[in-house]
């Protein structure tokens, strides 16, 4: 694929963005093993984030019903206008030029989604899907995905293990090499798998458990109260009070999402 990749360049006369993050995936394998994982049928619409080159989008375009990629780089656009001309005349690719973290996704009906997410806006891609019902397969960083997974009492186990945890089930499919891209980047990578639980979308909950990591080491009951210090609302250390001691008792970084559940539904 690094040939394709080569002709793209030379065609388009283009070059990888250190700026926009861009590092291109050159092996077909990594490509095949994410469809793979999206499980697609030929009535799935897949909403694919920064299709860059189109490598991927090929691929999800053969077993899909149809394709929204959203790109941010208009130099990347241009090229898949050229490159997918009758995909796009005929609706099978729908190309929306945009930053993907201010998109409001409910304005498109989609039943899966893909992406090589740059590493710089993992978080806040992950903190934006929260609460969507749909599969997600994509490709991050490896360091990112250890969170994504990582238990309680790890030392890399912070909020954004806990809300991906408590929407999804989060698995790690398959570590990539960073030879699988170009040009290199600094790091190796990681297949995840997002496969949406029954928990509705509830932005409270999402501040909240924000908040209370903010003091990983602190004990339940006094993080609790530096919460509510900060948040201004004294119930929710009063509301504190109905917790037994064995959970007041755990440090934030300790608490299973069962329980950080649980300590939701009493404070509030």
């Amino acid at each position: 694929m690094i040939k394709d990749l080569y002709t793209l360049m030379l065609k388009y006369n283009f070059k990888p963005s250190h700026k926009l993050d861009q590092n291109f995936i050159i092996d077909d394998n990594t490509i095949l093993r994410v469809v793979k994982e999206l499980e697609l049928k030929k009535t799935d619409v897949v909403l694919e984030v920064g299709p860059g080159t189109g490598f991927l989008t090929k691929k999800l375009l053969e077993d899909s019903k149809q394709v929204i990629a959203i790109e941010k780089d208009k130099k990347m656009i241009y090229i898949l206008e050229q490159e997918f001309a009758t995909e796009i005349k005929n609706k099978k690719l729908i190309l929306i030029t945009s930053d993907f973290l201010t998109i409001d996704l409910s304005k498109y009906n989609y039943t899966k989604l893909a992406t090589f997410l740059p590493y710089s806006i993992s978080q806040e891609f992950i903190e934006k899907i929260l609460g969507e019902k749909k599969l997600m397969v994509g490709v991050v960083q490896k360091e990112f995905a250890e969170k994504l997974v990582s238990f309680p009492g790890f030392i890399n186990y912070n909020a954004v293990s806990a809300l991906s945890q408590s929407y999804f089930e989060v698995t790690t499919v398959k570590n990539i090499s960073k030879k699988c891209f170009f040009p290199v980047p600094s790091c190796e990578s990681a297949i995840i798998k997002l496969k949406p639980n029954k928990k509705e979308m509830d932005e409270r909950y999402n501040l909240f458990v924000k908040n209370l990591f903010r003091y990983p080491n602190k004990d339940i009951s006094n993080a609790l109260n530096l919460v509510s210090r900060d948040q201004k609302n004294r119930e929710i250390s009063e509301n504190s009070k109905n917790l037994k001691a064995e959970i007041l008792d755990k440090k934030v970084r300790q608490i299973e999402i069962k329980e950080l559940e649980k300590i939701y539904s009493v404070v509030y």
